[in-house]
């Protein structure tokens, strides 16, 4: 019984994220003055995203409002955590390795961030940027590919 009810759990979490990520882009859509296209791409770039489908947190519990004031604090707390020098690193990369691939900059940007890989720029940051541009893109090709692989 346990297992069932935490494969329904599941399901539920499935169905319901979804209908509060429309609404929580409506929400900042309004607040921030964005266009809809604009808030879902604050909401999936946010660190607090992947937290969503989290059973234990239960964020989807939250009212709209509550989840929209999580999402602007994991937000800022993303930006402070990152120097204007490591985030022009990482704009700087991102534009060559669109370039490269013959993508647009936010093709690019939805790449790394679905397998990480800006979080991989970053967190190299003090390696990587004494490093040429050629032998970036192959660390992002490879450690892409190692990601896609799991």
């Amino acid at each position: 019984m346990n297992c069932q009810f935490s494969t329904i759990m599941g399901v539920y979490e499935e169905n319901i994220v979804p209908i509060k990520l429309s609404r929580l882009a409506e929400y900042m859509a309004q607040k921030k003055r964005l266009s809809l296209d604009e808030a879902l791409l604050c909401i999936y770039s946010n660190p607090m995203y992947k937290e969503l489908y989290d059973e234990g947190a239960k964020w989807w519990y939250m009212s709209t409002a509550d989840l929209y004031e999580e999402f602007e604090l994991a937000s800022e707390r993303a930006s402070q955590e990152v120097s204007s020098e490591a985030f022009e690193f990482l704009v700087y990369t991102l534009e060559k390795y669109a370039l490269s691939k013959g993508i647009s900059g936010l093709e690019a940007l939805s790449l790394l961030k679905r397998y990480d890989a800006d979080l991989f720029l970053l967190n190299n940051y003090d390696l990587l940027h004494t490093q040429g541009t050629g032998y970036v893109m192959d660390e992002i090709d490879c450690y892409i590919n190692r990601r896609r692989k799991r």
